[in-house]
């Protein structure tokens, strides 16, 4: 735990500042080499084929040295290497039988470390011993030990870690994240670059990397004077500078996965690129603070103390061959390294840029020949298939029953919807780089024969209401749920609207349910979820008029359609056009992201207070915050917005479980 925690925090001051005649500083940017890593290593050197002795000395049958299992340890502050070893000495005796004498047991060092003039780890025996097997002294040990000194010892001490090449790592993005005007007292204090004094604790080595800036270097930064909320131009900025870290994090994500291959990691990056992108309309919809003068950093800032502990904690698992630890390790320090410098001495001008970031993401996989920065709105099939998502939706075959003809009613202005996910604003002209905020609606062509439903009218009854159920047509019409791709309800059709959207909503719920085997337990609270989650983000409502023209329904931080799926939150894994223009495509997206939220967290959470409609609070909650905003419902001292947009969802979530349907008329459930 203290070191998790030491290496969370690498972005508080390690500057250790000595004013010299010179006015001169110096900053200490730590390499820090796992255990494991140098085990491995180690390991590696001296038993190159694993399960099997390695032969030390060997003359004849019956004088030999022969080593396995060499094991590096650290123990109060102290490095120690161990290995099992068997020893023999013999001759033949009188031609007839041989005189010979053994020993197995196992040989422990107490060892030094230093760095070499050529960035080599290299380790002292300062003291040594022999045991027998159980641990005790042997009774000879003269023979054995003489062969431990001359072919052990050497072979220890002549060892080397190499550490050039992170060196060399790091060194080269500090220079590609300075400026052109900031490269020369950059490149000085590279040229001052020397190792301080190594500190070992149970977790790894620390390699002080120190190196002398000029002391006017050190001082913070003076901050920008507060301006006026962002405009649309300063968030279009921001989106653009997210750009190339998302880009990196799915690089440095699916090489991760792809490494590891276990559940747990996957689950914890998949979270990770969630939350991170969840940060950034944290800035867009004003319930984050922005850096002014360097959103870019803050962005890495918050992605780096993330990703930092999933990588280290994966060093030494699930198969990572030595070279990829290497690599990683080596991207660890790198980017602790910039950060550090960054914070220490602002006065160097390091900030990080797009080349640089492009170098981070190439220290862990280097023989990609993909652009690690490459970013655009396809959708990623094989991101989807790494976190396992379910196949991309298809047009439904579904039961939607024609309502029966209503009465008349009353002309009613429709309210302004605020999507509680994020402010109501009007939607601005999408970058190049972006899909268009308001695409022509093409009409959806209607298939030549129906297509089998896949949701019978008995289940269709029940959840609709038996009573209104009996009263309708037999004549069933599965593509009548394509009308609403191009229906703005308005005065005098809601009531037939609100039918048919809560028909499709409860469907494709239910399709969702059985591909994802929902227990029973919580298949009433997910079809309950689904509309209320509905309402609450576009109140049902998938299309407005602009100027005249149908579109989608789309909020300045990317939220899209029915369910409000954001676009810089879901790129890659969903099409952003078929977002846009397909209703039931939409609702499946948002149905899939809250199955996921309400499988991997909310019944957790529901299970901790025992209480299985909290499932549905916890779901919402994540869906609108991102995974870490799971359980913020049961907090004390949320914001005040987000207390508000969990208690409407739970108000109407409770009303639709009573039996209330939709009102478009007033955003709510009646």
């Amino acid at each position: 735990m203290q070191r998790i925690i030491q290496s969370f925090f690498l972005l508080v001051l390690l500057l250790s500042a000595t004013p010299s005649p010179l006015g001169a500083a110096t900053v200490e940017l730590p390499l820090f080499l796992r255990t494991q890593i140098l085990q491995n290593a180690l390991a590696e050197s001296f038993t190159p084929e694993p399960g099997k002795p390695t032969v030390l000395f060997q003359q004849g049958s019956y004088n030999y040295l022969h080593i396995s299992e060499p094991q590096l340890t650290i123990r109060d502050g102290q490095p120690y290497f161990s290995c099992n070893a068997n020893a023999s000495m013999g001759f033949d005796s009188l031609g007839i039988l041989p005189s010979v004498v053994k020993w197995n047991g196992f040989v422990l060092m107490r060892l030094d470390f230093f760095v070499d003039p050529q960035w080599q780890l290299r380790y002292r025996i300062l003291d040594s011993a022999i045991y027998n097997e159980k641990g005790g002294k042997p009774v000879v040990t003269g023979f054995a030990w003489d062969l431990s000194k001359r072919f052990l010892h050497p072979r220890l001490e002549q060892y080397g870690f190499d550490l050039a090449m992170p060196q060399k790592d790091i060194s080269n993005l500090l220079r590609a994240c300075a400026s052109p005007a900031d490269s020369a007292p950059l490149e000085a204090a590279l040229n001052t670059l020397t190792v301080g004094t190594l500190r070992a604790s149970t977790d790894g080595i620390t390699v002080p990397l120190l190196l002398t800036v000029d002391n006017a270097q050190t001082k913070p930064v003076a901050p920008l004077p507060a301006e006026a909320p962002l405009g649309f131009e300063e968030l279009e900025k921001i989106q653009q500078a997210f750009e190339p870290i998302d880009a990196f994090l799915v690089f440095t994500i699916k090489g991760l996965s792809t490494d590891l291959g276990d559940s747990l990691h996957q689950e914890q990056l998949f979270d990770l690129l969630i939350t991170s992108r969840y940060q950034l309309l944290m800035i867009l919809t004003g319930q984050a603070p922005v850096e002014n003068r360097d959103p870019f950093r803050q962005l890495f800032i918050d992605v780096w103390e993330q990703l930092r502990p999933i990588v280290e904690s994966s060093s030494g698992k699930s198969g990572l061959m030595q070279k990829k630890m290497l690599r990683y390790m080596t991207f660890i320090n790198a980017g602790d390294a910039l950060l550090t410098l960054d914070r220490t001495a602002p006065g160097l001008g390091i900030h990080l840029t797009s080349d640089g970031l492009r170098r981070l993401a190439r220290m862990m996989q280097p023989d990609s020949k993909e652009d690690p920065l490459h970013f655009d709105w396809q959708i990623d099939p094989a991101l989807r298939e790494l976190f396992q998502f379910q196949p991309e939706p298809e047009p439904p075959p579904i039961e939607i029953i024609p309502p029966q003809p209503l009465p008349a009613v009353e002309p009613a202005v429709t309210p302004t919807v605020e999507p509680t996910g994020e402010p109501a604003v009007e939607p601005p002209t999408v970058p190049a780089a972006q899909p268009p905020a308001t695409p022509p609606v093409e009409p959806v062509n209607q298939p030549a024969e129906p297509q089998a439903p896949s949701v019978s009218r008995a289940l269709l009854n029940f959840f609709i209401g038996i009573a209104y159920a009996e009263n309708l047509p037999a004549t069933i019409q599965p593509t009548l749920y394509q009308r609403l791709n191009r229906w703005v309800p308005n005065d005098g059709d809601e009531a037939e609207y609100e039918q048919i959207m809560s028909q499709l909503l409860t469907a494709l719920a239910l399709e969702q349910i059985k591909r994802d085997n929902l227990t029973p337990q919580y298949t009433k609270i997910f079809l309950t979820l689904v509309p209320a989650v509905a309402m609450i983000e576009s109140c049902w409502q998938h299309f407005e008029l602009k100027n005249d023209k149908i579109v989608a329904r789309r909020t300045q931080a990317g939220g899209l359609g029915i369910m409000q799926i954001n676009q810089h939150v879901w790129r890659g894994f969903y099409n952003m056009d078929r977002l846009q223009g397909d209703v039931a495509y939409n609702i499946q997206a948002g149905n899939q992201i809250l199955m996921r939220y309400f499988k991997q967290h909310a019944i957790k959470v529901a299970e901790e207070v025992n209480n299985p409609d909290i499932a549905a609070r916890a779901a919402y909650a994540a869906y609108n915050g991102g995974p870490g905003a799971v359980r913020r419902f049961l907090k004390t001292g949320v914001n005040p917005r987000q207390k508000r947009i969990d208690d409407h969802l739970w108000e109407l979530y409770q009303k639709i479980s009573a039996g209330g349907s939709g009102d478009l008329t007033t955003c709510d459930i009646m």
